[in-house]
């Protein structure tokens, strides 16, 4: 029975060692020079962070431990993206005893000015230990241990790290309009005009474009929309925009490039969008407007055509060139007889 004992408590324990290195979890010892220690600081961003926001992480003494000079590790806001910012929090313990100091690393949290952000409030417990190594009393080294507040005690870490969550913005939105205006005469009919909005190096574009283009047509005059382009990241997008030259007789078609310019910039709630429209020589515009100039095929006159008219006018013209061609006809007619008769007298 002894011996069975013996084996089931040996077995439980290489049971419990096996699980203790499968599921171990790192010690870190943090070493130093011979009277400083830099601690490892960092703050993670996930999901779209509040623009100017500033991070600050502080450390503090607890007890007898010696003070920190620079004891605030700032991250700028005006440069903060989603991603994870690193620092470092510098201890110097040049006028301080040998012994075991006890220090506090926590965040300061920001204030949530929209609702959507939950800051790390995690508190972590440094240990530094500074002293003669192998008892030389010629020579003193720092040795730094960090555990999180709440943590078992033989968990420890290599940095303070703090991780602040965000909900994503709504999307900021474009959808610039496109007007067809026409100059010179009415057309009889309508005529259906073509224009393209191309996005350039990528940049955001409407439901159905298709390869970074998209098309809208107007059937004569009027304005028309090619539909929302979202955006979700901040940035500077660039479009152009023309109008397809068609081949309906009495059009000059305009063939102005527009280029539309978006910025999009984070706002606390939402993304900001200002758009610009430049024309073909890099003027500011105002809207982006394609003028067709028409005007209407030459028709032939007839008689008819002018009689149908009711203007007398041409009536009087008409009878006086016909009247003309009745004597110029009568004149050549007249002249061919005379020059005959002048043939007769001459052969008798």
């Amino acid at each position: 029975m002894h011996k069975l004992t013996t084996s089931l408590a040996t077995a439980l324990s290489l049971a419990l060692l096996l699980t203790a290195a499968l599921f171990a979890v790192p010690a870190y010892a943090l070493t130093g020079g011979e009277d400083t220690i830099k601690i490892p600081v960092s703050v993670t961003t996930q999901g779209q962070g509040i623009p100017g926001e500033t991070y600050t992480v502080k450390i503090e003494p607890v007890g007898d431990a010696p003070a920190v000079e620079n004891d605030t590790v700032l991250f700028d806001g005006t440069e903060l993206k989603a991603g994870t910012f690193q620092g470092e929090l510098n201890l110097s313990f040049a006028n301080a005893s040998v012994g075991e100091y006890s220090y506090r690393v926590y965040q300061v949290t920001p204030q949530d000015s929209t609702g959507r952000a939950s800051y790390d409030t995690a508190v972590y417990n440094l240990k530094v230990t500074f002293e003669h190594p192998e008892g030389d009393m010629s020579k003193t080294d720092v040795v730094a241990s960090i555990r999180k507040a709440g943590d078992a005690e033989d968990v420890k870490y290599d940095s303070c790290a703090f991780t602040n969550t965000y909900a994503n913005l709504p999307a900021g939105v474009s959808d610039p309009p496109v007007t067809k205006r026409i100059t010179g005469d009415s057309p009889a009919q309508k005529s259906t005009f073509t224009f393209v909005f191309e996005g350039v190096d990528g940049a955001p574009m409407p439901e159905g474009a298709v390869d970074g283009k998209i098309q809208a047509t107007i059937d004569g005059e009027g304005t028309v929309e090619f539909g929302e382009s979202h955006y979700t990241q901040a940035g500077t997008y660039v479009y152009r925009c023309y109008e397809v030259k068609d081949s309906v007789e009495g059009y000059t078609y305009d063939d102005t490039v527009y280029t539309v310019r978006v910025v999009v910039t984070e706002g606390v709630s939402g993304f900001n969008v200002q758009r610009s429209v430049e024309d073909a020589n890099g003027n500011y515009s105002p809207d982006i407007v394609f003028t067709n100039d028409y005007k209407a095929p030459a028709t032939p006159v007839t008689p008819s055509d002018l009689a149908n008219t009711g203007d007398t006018t041409n009536l009087v013209v008409v009878a006086l060139i016909a009247c003309a061609g009745v004597v110029l006809a009568f004149g050549a007619h007249k002249m061919s007889h005379m020059k005959q008769d002048d043939e007769q007298k001459s052969q008798n």
